[in-house]
């Protein structure tokens, strides 16, 4: 008699979870829709996909960054100065849109005492930048085509496979809204960790479906996802911490910027996975008596 009580609390747990789920993607696509109404980008475009100029300065030694920004700021709008520590000594990175003159910045930097000697200048046109632009937005959904033709294949089932493409895309919601909060730039470098942030993404759910959905198998559902689980989180753990080493080190700003976003992408990857579709799986196996 006892018996469907666990069943019905189970059922109910299912959708807790993926409530909390959807919950969180609410408030990216907020996000991100506010971001949209307010400047017209989802996310504010870096330096190669809108067009503009660097300076880049090998120092002897480092400098006040939050003292050189405020100098530069109020003379040239939009300015971004960082600064990079690596095993060949200090660099001063300066990016300004494309319209601001680099002599003058360059003049406005030594007469705050700041050496210009060894520089380089990278310049990226307007139009240039708008037409990668166009391609980034190409090949994140070229990719995600692709990535649903190769599930659809590999389950061919409805549910799991919508599970799995599902949540691909929170993953890269989720992502870009963080990023968004952060202030990371949508840029070539963090273009490239999304993309790689999908395949992770996808590569954690086929784990967890496979083992679930696996036919003949003697386990029960439970133990079936408590394997899953194990394997998962000791993947995206191991993970973390090279990503967290690698940002933590700061040895060069495209390497810095691929693992933060990588970071963020892979703690949200464990709850849509871990929670919403080990939530949804489970409950599609149970009703089908798998």
């Amino acid at each position: 008699m006892d018996a469907p009580i666990p069943a019905k609390r189970s059922f109910y747990n299912y959708k807790l979870f993926v409530l909390i789920s959807i919950a969180v993607l609410l408030v990216s696509v907020g996000i991100l829709v506010n971001s949209y109404l307010s400047t017209g980008d989802f996310l504010k475009r870096g330096l190669e996909l809108k067009g503009g100029t660097v300076i880049s300065l090998n120092l002897p030694q480092p400098v006040d960054v939050n003292s050189v920004q405020a100098s530069l700021a109020p003379k040239f709008p939009d300015i971004t100065v960082r600064e990079i520590r690596g095993l060949s000594g200090y660099e001063l990175s300066v990016e300004s849109p494309a319209e601001a003159d680099y002599k003058q910045i360059l003049s406005e930097l030594q007469s705050l005492g700041i050496s210009t000697e060894k520089q380089s200048v990278r310049t990226v046109g307007a139009a240039l930048g708008a037409s990668f632009f166009q391609q980034v937005q190409l090949g994140l959904i070229v990719s995600f085509i692709l990535m649903g033709i190769v599930v659809f294949i590999l389950f061919r089932t409805f549910a799991p496979s919508i599970a799995v493409i599902a949540a691909a895309v929170t993953d890269i919601i989720e992502t870009m809204a963080v990023m968004n909060v952060l202030g990371i730039n949508l840029s070539l470098p963090t273009f490239a960790a999304l993309l790689m942030l999908i395949g992770y993404s996808v590569d954690t759910d086929l784990l967890l479906t496979s083992r679930v959905l696996k036919s003949g198998s003697e386990l029960p559902i439970p133990e079936r996802i408590k394997g899953a689980v194990k394997t998962g989180l000791t993947m995206t753990g191991t993970t973390s911490v090279a990503l967290a080493v690698l940002m933590i080190s700061n040895l060069s700003p495209v390497l810095s910027e691929i693992a933060s976003v990588l970071l963020i992408g892979l703690l949200l990857d464990t709850i849509n996975t871990w929670i919403q579709n080990v939530a949804i799986i489970r409950r599609y196996a149970e009703k089908k008596g798998l």
